[in-house]
């Protein structure tokens, strides 16, 4: 079975950095820990679920929800490595190692996989660690890149410096040691400054324990139907304790819980029932937990039905915020993963100094395929793009004509550019064939 330590046995190493006077930490022992943040600094109840920001992720199905559909968007748009050209184009790189890094980062992986590793991380712990494996040959490009468990690592390097080693419990629970620049680290700077990133979720603290907590008492009014809605009296002086086990245990057998909601109440005529109206904290609840989710979505730039809250959705704002999902909301992300792709694995590589990486949005920007084509029909007459450069976004086959490769203008008649540089333009014959009849000439001057 290959693991990083079998793939290349020279990247962990059993000895880390020097821990002389100069040597330090960076961000906390455990990355990804989740304090209590109560109010009072205490811990309240069983939130067992909220220790990590793994178990958040897990166990929260508004945070998953986010989460996941912002990490599979940007695992699916197409990844590919390109090739500057002299006149300033690019091309797409094919059949060579960065190619096949891209869609092979590990076996039996593809760029989803990976992808989906370094979003979901980014977007729970608020960094990605990616290891660089590299074949015996330590001067060839990287051949595996290899996901780190972002949970499990620690950073050392020179106090007030940057980020010299990592090290993982990720292999079999040992603590193992990796060098910054055999890795790739995804993240947003921290706010003072540092390589690491604040966690999303950090930034949620108060409202995903306050949701959690709203939770909890919503299961527990289930369980316990029967203390917020009923108060029973025994019509009696002296009551004694038989009597008073008695009603209890008759109204808990016949309305505690789920099963028995809407139940007909009979006690006897000596013990009467009072229903009891809920507390102002249970009827705004819903409305509390709807505040919550609209916190949740403003930390990581969505609202409405992005969110899959459809309360003030309408059929034009809801197509509206769904493509600024790939015009507003991704392309932060996006351009996050490329920059770090360019400077940490592609510009340290010789063999890779003409390359770069990107996400192609050419699909997803689309829109309505009227609009689009009356785009296009804009473009190619104000000559911006040529006939075969609309039909590729189309994914249509070019046209096996020359003029169909040329820009164009509108004047009476469309017409590729060269034709208009003297005031030339295209007209009919009387066969009906287009031609190009020479300039006209200025009238002579008066004598």
């Amino acid at each position: 079975m290959t693991t990083l330590e079998t793939a290349d046995g020279r990247l962990l190493q059993t000895t880390g950095p020097s821990s002389g006077q100069n040597a330090g930490w960076y961000g906390s022992f455990l990355p990804s820990s989740f304090p209590p943040m109560w109010s009072d600094g205490e811990r309240y109840g069983n939130d067992e679920f909220l220790r990590s920001f793994q178990q958040i992720y897990r166990t929260q199905p508004v945070i998953a929800g986010v989460v996941d559909k912002l990490a599979r968007r940007i695992a699916t748009l197409p990844f590919d490595g390109y090739r500057h050209l002299d006149d300033g184009a690019r091309e797409m790189v094919q059949g060579d190692s960065l190619e096949s890094l891209l869609r092979r980062p590990l076996p039996r992986w593809g760029t989803p996989h990976l992808l989906t590793h370094i979003a979901t991380s980014l977007l729970v712990h608020g960094n990605a660690v990616v290891a660089k494996v590299r074949p015996p040959d330590r001067s060839a490009t990287p051949s595996m890149l290899w996901p780190l468990d972002w949970a499990q690592m620690s950073a050392y390097g020179e106090v007030g410096g940057r980020i010299e080693w990592w090290s993982t419990t990720q292999f079999q629970g040992h603590q193992r040691y990796i060098k910054v620049e055999d890795t790739l680290h995804f993240a947003w700077p921290g706010p003072e400054g540092g390589e690491i990133g604040t966690s999303p979720l950090e930034k949620l603290g108060v409202t995903i324990r306050l949701d959690d907590a709203l939770t909890r008492h919503q299961i527990a009014l289930s369980k316990n139907g029967s203390r917020p809605s009923l108060a029973v009296t025994v019509a009696q002086e002296k009551a004694d304790i038989a009597q008073l086990e008695f009603a209890r245990d008759r109204v808990e057998a016949m309305h505690k819980g789920p099963d028995n909601s809407g139940k007909t109440f009979f006690m006897g005529s000596n013990v009467k029932v009072q229903p009891l109206s809920l507390s102002p904290v249970e009827v705004a609840l819903i409305d509390q937990r709807r505040h919550n989710r609209e916190e949740i979505g403003a930390v990581y730039d969505l609202t409405g039905p992005l969110m899959n809250d459809l309360t003030h959705g309408t059929f034009s704002n809801v197509s509206e915020l769904l493509r600024s999902l790939y015009r507003d909301v991704l392309p932060p992300w996006l351009a996050l993963i490329e920059q770090t792709f360019q400077t940490q694995l592609l510009d340290p590589e010789p063999a890779w100094l003409d390359r770069f990486v990107a996400f192609d949005l050419t699909e997803k920007l689309k829109g309505d395929p009227v609009e689009l084509a009356t785009s296009l029909k804009l473009q190619v007459e104000a000559g911006l793009l040529t006939r075969n450069e609309a039909r590729r976004i189309l994914n249509l086959p070019p046209v096996e004509d020359p003029v169909a490769d040329q820009l164009t203008m509108a004047v009476n008649n469309q017409a590729p550019l060269d034709f208009h540089r003297d005031n030339q333009v295209l007209s009919e014959n009387a066969d009906g064939q287009q031609v190009n009849p020479a300039a006209p000439t200025a009238p002579p001057a008066a004598g």
